[in-house]
């Protein structure tokens, strides 16, 4: 739903012209695609109400981290649009139960197509969590802790992963009257109209979101239900090789969607918990991708392809998730290897055709911004049982960013510093001093 949204184009590249453009592609943006996708960014922005300038009003997750990164250094712009979609957006919560609607109607924000989907429980979930740690605004808070309620109350299976959806249509009643009704009723309603279909890439998908939400709001219980889910998951739909299948009946071909959201949320796991067999899992599922998803020329194919069957497309969306995650990848495990899978999904997304197809994206510019740089890197030493390294590494995952790198380093004396680029600060030794050291970075 998310991609239709933007564009109804997801295979600008045909078959035939793929081997007079793989002539012309190198794993970097140019400056001119860079500049076109920055005025586009702009240009399709909402300035009255935020959000895409656009019929249906959505959160474009990527435009709104983007514009937090870029506020966050400074541009003031950039803030601005951040925050008017975010207050704005505010009006797709459900103000009872909690949740989030997939959109709304009419140019407006408080005309909600009445459907929740786990997809849209992930995106609000994780950028109003990423918002907060930019802003600290309280009511971006509040949202995310009523997101997770929701899901907790109402989108939790018994084997405690998650449902696909909630329908927005209502038995014999229209949404008003809905409204009207004693919250017991409602509550009956909602679980009557719960979709109980699991599906591994959805559920990769909310885990990772509430595993930012543990990372940036400090949320226990959003940790501790991420990790029954990551583990049933990993128990009974991952494969031998690293794979994830897409549901415990599947016969037909493995998906990149699947695997990449699991290995994503296996690595949102490892940030908050420093637990190897995490790190270890998302590795491997990284290898899986590359080796069986690898186009030939550029990018990474949507699934795995059976003989006789030459459907698959590279889809832009997971090209630039998975882009994103291996260049990260890269600097939590040491593996160069990774740095090749990041170049190959830059091939694809370097492609001015690729990068300018939909109405803005603003996550090829995420991938631009992080593939020049190194993350921001914190080294603390001390020993983990020690409640003052505890406070250290809660300290630096509440620092806002997702590009950002934590390090454990094992030593009897509790200290803590900051490289970027390769510079390296002078160790901190209390938190207060952490802190200070944080908002100059």
């Amino acid at each position: 739903m998310h991609t239709l949204l933007k564009t109804t184009c997801e295979t600008p590249l045909t078959k035939e012209n793929i081997l007079k453009s793989t002539k012309k592609i190198n794993p970097t943006l140019s400056n001119k695609c860079r500049r076109r996708l920055k005025y586009m960014h702009i240009s399709s922005f909402d300035w009255k109400y935020g959000g895409i300038l656009s019929p249906i009003k959505f959160i474009d997750r990527d435009s709104v981290e983007y514009s937090l990164i870029a506020g966050s250094s400074g541009d003031i712009n950039e803030k601005r649009m951040a925050k008017l979609t975010l207050d704005n957006a505010i009006a797709l919560i459900d103000p009872v139960w909690g949740g989030a609607y997939q959109y709304s109607t009419l140019s407006k924000w408080d005309m909600p197509h009445y459907k929740k989907t786990i997809a849209a429980q992930a995106g609000h979930l994780r950028i109003y969590s990423l918002a907060y740690a930019h802003m600290k605004s309280s009511s971006y808070l509040d949202i995310a802790n009523s997101i997770q309620k929701y899901i907790y109350n109402f989108m939790t299976s018994n084997n405690n992963i998650f449902y696909a959806s909630q329908s927005g249509k209502m038995p014999k009643i229209n949404q008003n009257e809905y409204f009207s009704l004693k919250k017991s009723k409602q509550e009956e309603i909602i679980s009557s109209k719960i979709d109980k279909q699991i599906l591994v890439r959805e559920n990769g998908w909310i885990i990772e979101a509430l595993a930012s939400h543990a990372e940036y709001c400090r949320n226990k219980k959003s940790l501790f239900m991420a990790i029954r889910a990551i583990d049933f998951i990993n128990k009974n739909y991952r494969t031998n090789d690293g794979g994830y299948i897409r549901n415990q009946s599947s016969s037909g071909p493995q998906y990149l969607s699947d695997t990449l959201s699991m290995a994503r949320a296996l690595l949102q796991i490892y940030r908050n918990t420093l637990d190897k067999k995490y790190l270890k899992y998302s590795s491997e599922s990284l290898n899986f991708i590359n080796k069986n998803f690898r186009s030939k020329f550029f990018g990474f194919y949507n699934k795995i392809s059976t003989h006789g069957n030459d459907s698959s497309i590279c889809q832009i969306d997971e090209n630039i998730s998975l882009t994103r995650f291996a260049n990260l990848m890269k600097y939590y495990t040491n593996e160069n290897k990774f740095d090749e899978i990041t170049k190959h999904g830059l091939r694809y997304l370097s492609i001015p055709e690729v990068a300018t197809a939909r109405i803005e994206e603003a996550g090829v510019l995420l991938v631009d911004l992080e593939t020049q740089t190194t993350p921001l890197t914190i080294n603390i030493s001390g020993n983990i049982a020690n409640p003052k390294t505890t406070e250290f590494l809660n300290i630096a995952r509440r620092k806002e960013g997702w590009y950002k790198l934590i390090k454990l380093h094992e030593s009897k004396k509790d200290s803590v510093s900051i490289e970027i680029d390769g510079f390296k600060s002078k160790p901190v030794y209390c938190p207060d001093k952490f802190n200070e050291l944080l908002l100059t970075h």
